[in-house]
């Protein structure tokens, strides 16, 4: 029996400097792992396919096994996992940098690249959801045929990273492979520059003359699931214990594959899909997909203001 939804993404360890200044090293991140933990809150088959360095199994090994995360998907591709340095600043906007140096984005972006090799021994007629986390650039788009002939069933949501969604060289080149997938997510911030327009009327109407399925994320602010010409939003849950917000954007628009695939109305698309960004919320790194208190799930905090 095969997997119904595929999580692919990289893999990254973050050290986190806070709005106030404080610091958090170590962090369990990459959108592979938010994504992985966001539709595994929904159901059990889902596989993580990723890549890392010769420490990954070493830091991410006890979330896995807590989690009860398959190791089938990880490729070792690197001698270590990238390491970044975000820097939040206010309004939940950040910057960027790698421990290992500059250089070592060019070592991810050529090691780490999702390709239909990595994915097609999880590809078949049951899959039914892929969440693709690739650069615009990257080859994985060239392959969607194929991909497609293996995984007939599938739909595919592509959360365009920042560096592509913000480039105005590849405002084309996004273009095109938002019509190769089947669904998209961006934040706010993300979709204005990709559609060139600060004025949200306006990129809304351009989200719906693209003419793809669209999970615009606003922070805190809430999201919208855009949807032939059809526009539903719904506000983010802010939960009182929560401490970091990084990978909240992967963890919603991966809930939103799932939601969306399974047949969720668009108004518990989005309800849902913030009730997950919140539980990524209760710790650094992804989601525990079972809290001690069992005091939150997604259920009673899309079902409540919390």
């Amino acid at each position: 029996m095969g997997y119904r939804y595929i999580a692919a993404g990289i893999s990254i360890l973050n050290d986190i400097v806070h709005e106030d200044g404080a610091k958090t090293v170590g962090i369990l991140g990459g959108c592979g792992i938010f994504a992985w933990s966001a539709i595994s809150l929904f159901t059990d088959s889902c596989v993580l396919v990723t890549s890392g360095g010769d420490d990954f199994f070493a830091r991410y090994g006890p979330y896995l096994d807590r989690n009860g995360c398959s190791r089938e998907g990880t490729y070792i591709t690197m001698p270590h996992t990238h390491h970044t340095r975000l820097v939040y600043s206010r309004g939940g906007k950040w910057t960027e940098e790698s421990i290992w140096g500059d250089d070592y984005f060019a070592v991810q972006s050529e090691n780490c690249r999702t390709s239909l090799k990595k994915l097609a021994p999880f590809l078949s007629e049951e899959t039914r959801g892929i969440y693709l986390d690739s650069n615009a650039f990257e080859g994985i788009f060239s392959e969607m045929e194929r991909i497609r002939r293996l995984a007939p069933n599938a739909r595919i949501l592509w959360e365009p990273p920042t560096m592509s969604s913000k480039d105005p060289s590849l405002r084309e080149t996004v273009r095109r492979n938002i019509l190769l997938t089947d669904a998209y997510s961006m934040s706010l911030d993300e979709a204005s520059a990709f559609f060139a327009t600060d004025d949200e009327k306006e990129l809304i109407a351009r989200i719906i003359e693209l003419g793809r399925p669209c999970f615009l994320r606003r922070g805190v602010g809430g999201a919208s699931w855009i949807e032939n010409g059809s526009v539903t939003d719904a506000p983010a849950f802010i939960l009182r214990e929560g401490i970091d917000p990084t990978g909240c954007g992967n963890t919603s628009s991966a809930a939103s594959l799932y939601l969306w695939r399974e047949g969720y109305g668009r108004e518990d698309i989005v309800r849902y899909a913030n009730a997950a960004a919140s539980l990524c919320t209760l710790q650094y790194g992804p989601a525990e997909l079972k809290y001690p208190d069992g005091r939150y799930t997604v259920e009673s905090i899309a079902a409540a203001d919390v």
